[in-house]
């Protein structure tokens, strides 16, 4: 006897609710329903092809530098997509990134790799907590990790917790006071 793989079929009426469903999650207006792929931006593809794998209802998505070429906008708006899958959506993202602004802003683990290998494995604010590390690795790091440096050389102190502009301020404004 033979085993007959029964297919589930979806009606016209279920496809127009996923379709619409997804355009909204990858933040897409009903105009790309008809338009060509051709007259779509770099970023309106990527999210089109977000929505097509979506509608696949994957638990994990994997991203190899997701933003690169798109322009500071359109990499905002591609990382806080990606920020809404995670907690809105609960799916696990896995970003490839060189973009250290990125990873410090939008992630909670980094994993950093050198030749196949795990060399470091940790959350993103002790990853951050000190430049030295980044520049052991010649990784870039993140403009506020070099606005803390620069304090330090000229005697301000910032806590190694800190990694907003705001928090940095704060650590300034009293760095100073207590200097006068």
């Amino acid at each position: 006897s033979t085993n007959e793989v029964s297919r589930s079929s979806i009606t016209e009426d279920e496809i127009v609710h996923i379709v619409n469903s997804l355009r909204y999650i990858v933040g897409l207006d009903e105009s790309y329903l008809e338009k060509s792929p051709f007259e779509c931006s770099g970023g309106e593809k990527r999210r089109i092809a977000i929505a097509g794998i979506l509608a696949m209802d994957p638990d994990i998505l994997v991203f190899d530098e997701p933003t690169a070429g798109l322009d500071p906008k359109g990499a905002k708006d591609m990382m806080e997509l990606f920020r809404r899958l995670n907690e809105e959506y609960h799916k696990t993202v896995i970003l490839v990134s060189h973009d250290m602004e990125h990873v410090l802003n939008y992630c909670k683990r980094v994993i950093v790799m050198s030749h196949g290998e795990v060399i470091k494995d940790c959350a993103v604010k002790e990853f951050f907590r000190s430049s030295d590390l980044l520049k052991q690795l010649n990784i870039t790091p993140p403009s506020i990790l070099v606005l803390k440096d620069l304090c330090r050389e000229k005697g301000i102190i910032i806590r190694d917790d800190v990694f907003t502009i705001e928090e940095c301020v704060k650590d300034i404004v009293s760095g100073v006071k207590n200097h006068e």
